[in-house]
């Protein structure tokens, strides 16, 4: 079978990753990767025996598939490029700098029929799919907490497309798809200049009535790094450290006659998996069979939508 032709636009510190797994995956070849930066194009293709580029424009017709990963101001006018060209997209969350521009890229890839997908990486993430799969859909409420150190890189935006925007893709993932009913949102600004943390809590409802809720708790100025999901249901209560992967488990019984058996706790730890690969994978796999990405230009859109709509609500 032909290999699909695969590059990298932007290949910076996230990007260099990326470039690296399109290299492990056996169905592609690494062409190429590009770079504002002729000296960081040429590092990294040296590095992983590829081609340099410097203008993306060069990449049309020599690829199959393409991802962006270069600063998200740049985001917009790159995926768009590619798309107009009918070449397949996997662009690196945020979607774009603005709700202005994700909504004309995502206009752009439905009049093309173009193929575009968000990095929204958590949903490859080993623990997060490990509560998915202990809940079995029976869950009514999750915690969501993502608390960094502050870094330099990414504190020129608020906390909401930096760090809160991986959350709100997975609240309607893991409320599958329910639309919120109410919510309420606070944010300050602690250590930058923009809003460094926010918290929030949303009311959601599916079309056959049921009702769900998430809480979530974003700092990117905290002094350790946490990351966890929480869910509860009537029967059982599922907790996971999303970045150890260590997860606990309560499940309840009523009926039970001793007090020590209404509450079973079980723990244990997930193996890990190289998220970004996952992704990667799963891409070309979408792109090689015509087949749906896990997240589409419609979910990145709409997690635009309300991380515009939060992060205006918090500057109030």
């Amino acid at each position: 079978m032909k290999k699909l032709r695969a590059a990298v636009v932007g290949v910076g510190y996230l990007g260099n990753f990326h470039a690296q797994k399109y290299k492990n995956n056996p169905h592609c070849e690494l062409v190429g990767v590009c770079d504002a930066s002729q000296e960081q194009a040429q590092k990294i293709a040296s590095a992983l025996g590829t081609t340099a580029y410097t203008n993306p424009k060069d990449l049309i017709g020599k690829v199959d598939l393409v991802t962006i990963a270069t600063s998200t101001r740049f985001h917009y006018e790159l995926a768009a490029m590619f798309v107009e060209a009918g070449i397949p997209v996997n662009v690196e969350k945020p979607m774009t700098a603005t709700l202005e521009q994700a909504e004309k890229l995502f206009e752009a890839s439905e009049n093309k029929k173009s193929f575009l997908t968000v990095g929204h990486i958590e949903r490859f993430n080993p623990s997060i799919n490990e509560v998915v799969k202990q809940m079995k859909g029976e869950a009514s409420h999750f915690e969501l907490t993502r608390w960094a150190p502050f870094n330099l890189r990414g504190s020129d935006v608020s906390v909401v497309f930096d760090l809160m925007i991986h959350d709100i893709d997975l609240m309607f993932w893991l409320c599958d798809n329910a639309k919120v009913t109410n919510h309420s949102v606070h944010g300050d600004v602690i250590v930058s200049k923009e809003p460094d943390s926010v918290t929030g809590h949303f009311d959601l409802a599916l079309g056959n009535g049921t009702k769900k809720s998430v809480y979530m708790s974003i700092n990117r100025s905290s002094g350790r790094g946490l990351r966890q999901l929480k869910a509860y249901s009537r029967v059982k209560t599922v907790s996971a450290n999303t970045g150890t992967h260590d997860v606990e488990m309560y499940e309840f019984s009523s009926a039970a006659e001793k007090v020590e058996d209404k509450i079973k706790t079980t723990n244990w730890t997930v193996a890990k998996v190289d998220a970004l690969q996952e992704e990667t994978n799963h891409f070309v796999d979408c792109v090689l069979n015509s087949k749906k990405p896990l997240i589409t230009a419609e979910d990145g859109l709409r997690a635009m939508i309300w991380a515009d709509k939060i992060d205006k609500q918090i500057r109030k």
